[in-house]
């Protein structure tokens, strides 16, 4: 490891900033503490000879490009290529890397760099499942998606839900989830959904008023379970007459279920009524 320098901009190679890629506001809150308090840690780099690769501190950079810099402070490190990808992983583990930016790092050790799934997980710490899960997502997500959710314009828990749709789906379910503004525990509902409709006008109509959609889904759960309590009243009414004098009991239990059908006629005829 070398003492800190100064390097001009254009002797940086940016070629890992796709596994990092810090969202917009990320490099706005970098660029205000740059200007209020200079560049305080230096950037890791490696190479021998310029461009040199970057590993760490691509908000850093980024931000002083937007700011026109023309120089950074600089340390430097001598790894090849695929240790440097892991020590990116290692050194941003306490800050945390989304979702999806491990799911890209992961598959580019495997698919790139050649090594086996078990290799990666015991160079960034965790179990082969860990790597594993991951793995299956990134590969089942589409470009396109893949660019939203580095960016941060969908949710990272989406990037689970999304990878069990067609790719061909991904981005139609993708502008539905922007444009209605879904939570992830409504994407997970919709993906639902749609992977047990399949009727072309029903598959719009999710597309089109998800909200819509997920509120009738709710409305049907609420039924089902009124049904299953009233179903579980039932046997406990059999085994209790089995216990018990029936005719004292019987009256109190039939007006408890009754009480229980009719919330249940409410809640389906709500809308109706």
């Amino acid at each position: 490891m070398t003492k800190d320098r100064f390097i001009t901009m254009d002797q940086v190679d940016l070629r890992f900033l796709k596994l990092r890629s810090p969202t917009a506001l990320a490099i706005k809150n970098m660029a205000d503490s740059l200007k209020k308090q200079g560049q305080l840690t230096p950037v890791v780099l490696t190479g021998e000879e310029r461009p040199y690769t970057l590993i760490d501190g691509f908000k850093r950079y980024l931000a002083a490009q937007s700011l026109g810099l023309e120089s950074i402070k600089a340390i430097f490190i001598h790894v090849e290529l695929t240790q440097a990808k892991i020590m990116m992983y290692l050194m941003n583990r306490k800050e945390g890397l989304s979702y999806i930016q491990e799911a890209l790092l992961i598959r580019e050790l495997v698919d790139q760099d050649g090594l086996k799934q078990t290799q990666v997980a015991r160079l960034l710490d965790h179990h082969k499942s860990w790597v594993n899960r991951r793995l299956m997502v990134i590969r089942g997500l589409g470009p396109e998606i893949l660019d939203d959710l580095s960016l941060e314009l969908l949710p990272t828990g989406a990037a689970v839900p999304l990878s069990r749709v067609a790719p061909c789906n991904q981005t139609d379910l993708s502008a539905a989830i922007v444009r209605h503004d879904l939570n992830l525990k409504e994407i997970h509902m919709l993906i639902d959904l749609w992977c047990k409709t399949r009727e072309p006008a029903e598959k719009q109509f999710l597309l089109q008023a998800p909200k819509e959609a997920l509120a009738l889904l709710n409305e049907e759960l609420a039924g089902l379970s009124a049904l299953k309590n009233v179903r579980k009243l039932i046997s406990v009414l059999k085994k209790r007459l089995a216990l018990h004098d029936k005719n004292a009991q019987l009256k109190f239990y039939l007006l408890q279920i009754k009480s229980e059908i009719h919330d249940i006629e409410q809640i389906l005829n709500g809308e109706e009524t």
